[in-house]
């Protein structure tokens, strides 16, 4: 409370400050703070299906960063973002946790040609239905590294192509993450889009994804081996289009997964329908809806190979210009867990309000309900969280 009310407090005096103009080249750099101090009640902090290790807590977090933005370089933007969080714990600090997040970015506009790439460091915490059980004490941490870089070619003003690749690397650490396993993960984007008219374009698409589990299993007989998967779609572009905005895609999916000898299972072939949605429709001025969802393979922290189908529905109400509500209606998962005994419901809900008194301060109180129901033992567990935190901007 003590954090938070500095932190506040500060944003206050904000108005009152003053920057010197920098000099040439560094005049180009577009310089901006952030930060919020966030309290929560979590009712399960581990995760945990039952047992001692299902135990609640109160939690602050306070997470200053800075953003840089470099326009220098005749149309080339670069961007680096910076946050650093600190995680307390009231009851149990030795979950006392800080984490870095380090993101750079690059836009560059060349010709009939758009260009960016990016590149994070993002130090992750948490407990996923994946690696739920009931001896878990603690949250799990990880280092995950993304790069990616993509490029449009707007070959006409009725045809453009886009092309990339990505990269996901993911490392499990201290003697709690022995029992996880490490993947690294290649993504090929490829797709082509008829500029039907401002507000439509319509497409073809294909992305390639591959993860190589590193080492081959996490431990012996853990179904995570090297897989691939190969995703054809038909896309949509929608520009408010009859109030609709966002994108939207259907088509197949064949994923492949190699055998794993050490535990005697075979390679694995499955063909299935995929999606992918994210639409808004702005029924009034005020009041928009979202549509979310998607369903493709990944893989769990112990190397499982899961196959997920996933439905959101949510709300965003403007009640003025400087109080706005957005609401998670419900967003449903069902996982199947290939070559296991094991499916997943999960279910999430939940709400925010904010207040924004002033243009760097947003103040918001939220409420959020998480359930995951499992017919694997010990792999059904339900969260709730409440939260209240002031946000500053300048």
């Amino acid at each position: 409370m003590l954090a938070a009310g500095v932190l506040l407090a500060s944003a206050g005096l904000i108005p009152t400050l003053s920057a010197a103009p920098l000099p040439a080249p560094l005049s180009a750099i577009d310089f901006s703070a952030h930060g919020s101090a966030i309290g929560a009640y979590n009712s399960n902090v581990l995760s945990s299906p039952g047992g001692p290790n299902k135990v609640d807590d109160y939690i602050f977090t306070f997470n200053p960063g800075l953003t840089l933005k470099y326009g220098g370089i005749e149309a080339t933007t670069l961007t680096f973002d910076y946050t650093e969080t600190f995680y307390r714990y009231l009851q149990r600090p030795a979950l006392n946790e800080e984490l870095s997040y380090v993101d750079f970015m690059v836009d560059r506009k060349q010709g009939a040609f758009t260009l960016d790439g990016a590149f994070s460091f993002n130090q992750a915490y948490t407990n996923t239905p994946s690696s739920v059980n009931p001896a878990l004490s603690s949250i799990i941490r990880s280092d995950v590294i993304n790069a990616s870089g993509n490029a449009t070619w707007d070959y006409s003003d009725k045809f453009n192509f886009s092309t990339g690749i990505g990269y996901t690397q993911t490392r499990y650490l201290y003697s709690v993450g022995q029992a996880y396993q490490n993947t690294d993960t290649y993504t090929a984007p490829l797709s082509g889009y008829y500029v039907y008219s401002d507000e439509l374009s319509f497409g073809a698409g294909y992305t390639y994804s591959q993860t190589n589990p590193d080492p081959a299993a996490a431990s012996p007989g853990t179904p995570g081996r090297a897989r691939y998967s190969h995703t054809f779609s038909l896309n949509t572009k929608l520009t408010k289009w009859n109030k609709l905005t966002g994108t939207a895609s259907a088509g197949v999916t064949v994923n492949h997964i190699d055998a794993d000898s050490s535990s005697a299972q075979p390679a694995l072939d499955t063909t299935t329908g995929s999606y992918a949605l994210n639409l808004s429709y702005a029924y009034s001025d005020p009041l928009a809806f979202t549509l979310t969802g998607s369903r493709n393979f990944s893989t769990g922290v112990t190397g499982q190979n899961i196959e997920a189908t996933t439905v959101g529905l949510g709300v965003n109400y403007k009640y003025s210009d400087n109080i706005y509500a957005t609401a998670n209606l419900i967003t449903y998962t069902y996982s199947q867990y290939l070559q296991q005994n094991r499916q997943d419901d999960t279910k999430t809900t939940g709400f925010t309000v904010n207040w924004k008194p002033y243009n760097y301060l947003t103040l918001s109180a939220g409420y959020s309900y998480f359930m995951n129901s499992s017919d694997a033992p010990s792999s059904t567990y339900n969260i709730n969280i409440v939260t209240i935190s002031g946000t500053v901007s300048y």
